[in-house]
């Protein structure tokens, strides 16, 4: 398909490096891990109002705003909705320590430009994205380009994998799709979207689902002296020792799943995976008595043709069989999905990725295709949706950084996506 030359370089000379290199570091420099999206919500929403958008302020929970920016269209025209997240992979807190042995001082973790880099966390996971598409916006709005369709940009809260459970019940949990299905529901549907998710400026339209479960096997809570083995078979009296077993048996079937569950999609091959992400059993002020509860956690990500009732059976299956003593919770179920009729949206990207860098756009890698994003949500409700976006690295345990110069084809690409799908007639 052929662009717009004069309409594109008017759009491509309002993205600016430095500006955009430091609202990046301005996003980043704001905290806002899941649940505590707030500040940055409401930053969002001023800059998108100073810059010429309607400005929408969706309440997902107190203190949990969607900040939402469209550009108008003059009407008659294709709709496309940019996504991506506020909140971080890490909280930035000492209550991180669950998730890593050491952290770097918090002033370490502030956004900042170092050279061609911005540093902090979350830059890459993924306000670079954010960022690249609050810059493609307010290219579009300044350029004097008018478009028929209208251009959503929802930067939302609550998409990193946490999950209530337990004592753990608070807003901070809530993540994995909960200001994106809420921004879906409160009607802010568009023709098709575009995830902006870190994937190595890489294209893919089919995820991995969630399912998450609680196991738990029991003891006999009694005092541990005096007692002879033999009488006290710690395989039956302690839940510890009996939950070894168990994860011998959820091991064993983790690597059969992750073999047997490879989904083969447009774009490559999604891989399954197991993983035993939590555990707690017994009581640690009083290690003397034979632990009478102890629980496990596992994650399994699951392609888009299994369903969640599948691996609640396979797993009751497995230990059934071996006849341990056990209880299941299923306590989390999200569905993978393939895009369906995503070919318009992946033909513009295609295209303006052509135009842009003079070379074809590349199939995200199976390792990080094979997750879950908020792309899942779009395409579960019928919005054929898309995920590509610039990717930085981890610098240290929650460190994190990206190329300026990643960010700017982000930018570039996402305006010639809307100049192209947002001037086409609705059919």
């Amino acid at each position: 398909m052929a662009f717009d030359s004069d309409a594109a370089q008017k759009v491509r000379a309002q993205i600016d490096r430095d500006e955009l290199a430091q609202l990046g570091a301005d996003l980043t420099n704001i905290p806002s891990p899941t649940g505590q999206e707030k500040q940055i919500g409401e930053f969002i929403l001023d800059w998108f109002r100073s810059n010429g958008l309607k400005s929408v302020r969706q309440d997902v929970e107190v203190d949990r705003p969607n900040a939402i920016g469209v550009v108008k269209g003059s009407g008659g025209g294709l709709s496309l909705s940019f996504n991506g997240h506020t909140d971080t992979s890490f909280t930035g807190t000492s209550a991180d320590l669950r998730m890593v042995a050491n952290i770097e001082p918090q002033a370490e973790l502030a956004g900042r430009v170092v050279g061609n880099k911005v540093q902090g966390l979350g830059i890459s996971n993924m306000k670079g994205g954010v960022a690249a598409f609050m810059m493609a916006g307010k290219a579009l709005q300044r350029s004097g380009v008018r478009l028929k369709g209208d251009v959503i940009f929802a930067a939302v809260v609550g998409e990193i994998s946490r999950t209530p459970i337990g004592e753990w019940q608070s807003q901070d949990y809530r993540g994995e799709g909960a200001g994106t299905r809420h921004l879906l529901a409160h009607g802010m549907h568009s023709d098709y979207a575009v995830c902006c998710d870190g994937s190595d400026m890489n294209i893919v339209w089919t995820q991995t689902g969630v399912v998450q479960v609680k196991i738990t096997t029991f003891g006999k809570a009694e005092a541990a002296w005096g007692t002879e083995r033999a009488a006290y078979p710690m395989e039956k009296v302690n839940a510890i020792v009996k939950m070894t077993r168990i994860i011998g048996l959820i091991e064993q079937w983790g690597a059969e799943f992750e073999e047997k569950y490879i989904y083969q999609s447009p774009t490559g091959p999604l891989f399954p995976k197991v993983n035993i992400g939590g555990i707690e059993g017994g009581a640690p002020y009083r290690p003397n008595y034979f632990p009478g509860v102890c629980s496990i956690y596992v994650d399994i990500r699951m392609p888009p043709q299994v369903r969640p009732v599948t691996i609640k059976h396979e797993i009751e299956q497995v230990l059934d069989r071996d006849g341990v003593e056990y209880e299941m919770d299923v306590y989390k179920s999200l569905l993978g999905h393939e895009g369906r009729n995503v070919e318009p949206l992946v033909h513009c990207a295609e295209a303006a990725y052509q135009h842009l860098f003079g070379e074809k756009i590349k199939p995200e890698p199976p390792d990080r295709a094979s997750i879950w994003t908020d792309t899942n949500v779009y395409n579960e409700l019928g919005i054929p949706a898309i995920k590509i976006g610039p990717r930085g690295r981890r610098i240290s345990a929650r460190n994190e950084e990206i190329d300026i110069d990643e960010m700017m084809r982000a930018a570039k690409l996402y305006a010639l996506m809307a100049l192209d799908m947002c001037n086409r007639p609705r059919g």
